[in-house]
């Protein structure tokens, strides 16, 4: 069954270039696009929706007040967030957005998105799945559990980027990368990647 996907960014041609790439894959049904947010809320009101793609830095209502108000209409509308600023990422969790990825989206981080769409749907279909966590397991990242950059740096492995690539994005040097890993592995309590992609799903931080 293919999802009713909405799109909303203030940029036209952001709305354009996603609808272009969801458009390559089968389980993507795109059934509004909006740069109005205020829109996008009468038209879920309205219709059923299964997806929504929302960028963040929006007038009048932003992408994470958007988000919410979708929630309250329907808890199992999945949301992502497609935005250039990643600040946001804590309070993108605290809604338990589905994900959260960085403009401009590639096709293959699009395609993790569809990865973990199908994972969550098989958990729900052989009765595996399990609810996130409570709210205060994610609020402790925004409390100082992890630093702002500690938060950049995790997001950027779990694009899949190496140390060297992050110091590169974040214009910080290789050893501050490895020096930030090994903060979040401690403050985590794990020991590599892939036990912090683990931890992620456990704290429900989307990647």
């Amino acid at each position: 069954m293919r999802l009713r996907t909405m799109i909303v960014d203030d940029e036209e041609l952001a709305v354009e270039r996603l609808k272009i790439m969801l458009s390559e894959f089968d389980e993507i049904e795109i059934v509004h696009m909006t740069q109005n947010p205020w829109e996008a809320y009468q038209y879920a009101k309205e219709r059923r929706l299964e997806l929504a793609f929302l960028d963040i830095s929006m007038p009048e209502l932003d992408g994470l007040r958007l988000a919410s108000l979708l929630g309250e209409i329907d808890p199992d509308i999945r949301i992502v967030f497609a935005t250039g600023y990643e600040e946001y990422a804590v309070r993108a969790f605290e809604l338990s957005a589905l994900d959260y990825v960085m403009k401009p989206v590639t096709a293959g981080r699009m395609s993790l998105v569809l990865d973990k769409i199908r994972r969550r749907d098989r958990k729900a279909n052989d009765g595996s799945f399990r609810p996130g966590p409570s709210p205060s397991n994610v609020r402790t990242l925004s409390e100082g559990m992890l630093t702002e950059q500690e938060m950049r740096v995790m997001l950027l492995v779990f694009e899949g980027l190496s140390n060297k690539e992050i110091a590169a994005r974040l214009n910080i040097a290789a050893e501050t990368v490895k020096w930030h890993m090994k903060n979040v592995y401690r403050k985590l309590d794990v020991s590599n990647r892939v036990q912090l992609l683990r931890r992620a799903e456990q704290l429900h931080i989307t990647f």
